[in-house]
């Protein structure tokens, strides 16, 4: 691995390309550090997560060996362009195999991811992120030693299973989930008011006392009484959970009861697998501002003669911008050509009130009227305020469905999915076209669950220190065969009973090993609602 300074002509290149993205182009960028990375090195790097160190494992080597032989023997390519580490400061990292130009286009790439995650409304580039993963890996090797090889390696797996279970940047997240002894006596609590309710305001209290209690004077000590339920929670545990917590790999990290060691390899897993979330919320959008910045930096090196070669360009930026189906959209062709749709509305001033309420149609096809912002201004509003599922909802339309061959489907493929005749617009002897209404509705469910099965912790204190769990039911059902290992991996972290609740059955694992039983079923809406007025969320019959 080498700097990129110890590369002259690369080293000018970089310049010329902050140059045009901070001065011209207005880019707000962090301290982007650049390394240049054979192709092994670059099939390690991919294996260690995009960091420069991993733990020492043995699966990490084993892995690695397999792909040099493949890459060797060419079976797999090595041709990887570049891949980045947002942050700040921001690593990206190069192939040596690439040309000049390919470098010079990796280099507009990654100052545009760079700038989506200095922007965007996650807040994705925090300081030091690479640096404190390293910090964590020699952490983790220390933990190594302590606890043994055979402790160490169940207890990374266990928590390894748990890693599809990160969601920080869910709507049920540990910030909007949990109370903790801070945000209480910071009176965060009291910010949550309670609508008026025709429900029993306590359930400890006979019907005789529930209408007494049902005056006007009666609210006080009705909120009191929930402080003090409140405030009993956090005495025991630190904690109390008001609503359901979806970010389950997160709740252990903080509130697992755990050893030095044990807690070393906890935080190592969540801090460096925690942004995909990130990247799965915004991948559309951010690939997009990526693809578009490289663009308009890469035209302003053609003109100035710093790189050659804008029909070898030409060739590579359409082959990645290639597009393909809904249900295998291409991030890249489909974030890049809605950023030109969504610049040519600003410039036209087709997203504004006035526009929408036009309702003379040849005065809307022919409006023309830029709002007083630069559109590239209202653009990075845009990144600053939504994700994904925001951006096709409001830009996405059926004629754009059409125009980005979003409901394009080889004939083969279409025959293996069985679309039916009614759904077919029009079809040839390779193509078939989707009717494109439904395709922004299946687009828009998938950023509802990303197609995993939505899990929540909803009690942390089930039948005496267990931890239930449970699954949203929306229509897909759970693997089965992959319960029991999953909650007796969460029992080795929780050091306690684990409870899923999935429709009508109960799933535990603990000491007395993994059970199964029949329960009444409870809609996720009763037990977000139980929670929200510190009631159990759910009670066995």
């Amino acid at each position: 691995m080498l700097s990129l300074r110890s590369d002259q002509e690369l080293m000018r290149l970089l310049q010329r390309v902050e140059y045009f993205a901070r001065d011209k182009f207005g880019m707000t960028l962090p301290e982007m550090r650049f390394f240049i990375l054979d192709p092994m090195e670059f099939a390690a790097l991919l294996e260690k997560n995009v960091y420069p160190t991993s733990p020492i494992n043995i699966w990490e080597g084993k892995n690695i060996v397999n792909k040099k032989h493949r890459i060797e023997t060419g079976q797999e390519s090595a041709l990887y362009y570049e891949v980045v580490q947002t942050g700040n400061p921001s690593y990206a990292y190069l192939n040596e195999t690439n040309s000049a130009l390919t470098q010079a286009s990796v280099m507009a790439h990654v100052a545009g991811h760079c700038e989506f995650s200095e922007l965007n409304v996650l807040n994705d580039s925090d300081f030091d992120r690479t640096e404190y993963v390293m910090h964590l890996v020699r952490k983790v090797d220390l933990a190594r030693q302590q606890m043994g090889e055979r402790r160490y390696i169940d207890y990374w797996n266990a928590c390894e299973s748990a890693l599809p279970f990160i969601a920080p940047n869910s709507q049920y997240n540990l910030g909007n989930s949990i109370h903790k002894e801070s945000t209480m006596t910071a009176g965060a609590v009291e910010s949550s008011e309670e609508p008026e309710s025709e429900d029993r305001p306590l359930d400890l209290v006979s019907d005789t006392l529930n209408a007494i209690l049902k005056t006007e004077d009666s609210k006080p000590f009705i909120e009191q009484e929930r402080k003090r339920v409140r405030q009993e929670a956090l005495s025991r545990r630190g904690y109390t959970l008001h609503a359901p917590c979806q970010d389950i790999l997160g709740f252990l990290r903080e509130y697992a009861p755990t050893s030095q060691a044990e807690r070393a390899i906890l935080e190592y897993l969540y801090v460096s697998h925690q942004h995909q979330d990130f990247i799965a919320r915004t991948q559309i959008m951010n690939e997009g501002w990526a693809m578009y910045w490289e663009k308009k930096i890469l035209m302003e090196l053609f003109a100035e003669d710093s790189v050659r070669g804008a029909i070898d360009y030409a060739r590579v930026f359409s082959g990645v911008c290639y597009p393909r189906p809904y249900f295998q959209r291409n991030p890249y062709h489909l974030g890049y050509n809605m950023w030109l749709h969504i610049e040519e509305l600003y410039r036209e001033g087709k997203i504004s009130l006035a526009y929408h309420e036009e309702t003379d149609l040849d005065a809307k096809q022919q409006w023309k009227k830029p709002e007083q912002n630069e559109p590239h201004e209202c653009m990075r509003h845009l990144v600053k305020t939504i994700t994904d599922y925001e951006f096709l909802r409001r830009f996405l339309t059926p004629e754009l469905v059409g125009q980005f061959h979003l409901n394009r489907v080889d004939q083969r493929t279409a025959q293996q999915l069985g679309v039916k005749s009614e759904d077919i617009i029009k079809a040839d002897s390779h193509w078939v076209w989707l009717r494109p209404e439904p395709i922004l509705n299946e687009m828009l469910e998938f950023f509802a669950h990303y197609y995993r099965p939505r899990v929540y912790i909803i009690d942390t204190n089930y039948l005496d220190g267990g931890l239930l769990l449970m699954h949203r039911d929306d229509g897909r059902n759970l693997r089965v065969d992959w319960i029991s290992p999953t909650l007796k991996n969460l029992n080795r972290i929780w050091k306690a009973p684990v409870y899923l609740l999935s429709k009508q059955k109960l799933y535990s694992a603990g000491a007395g090993g993994y059970k199964e039983s029949e329960v009444d079923e409870v809609s996720f809406e009763i037990v977000a609602d139980r929670l929200n007025r510190q009631q159990q969320p759910f009670k066995a019959a």
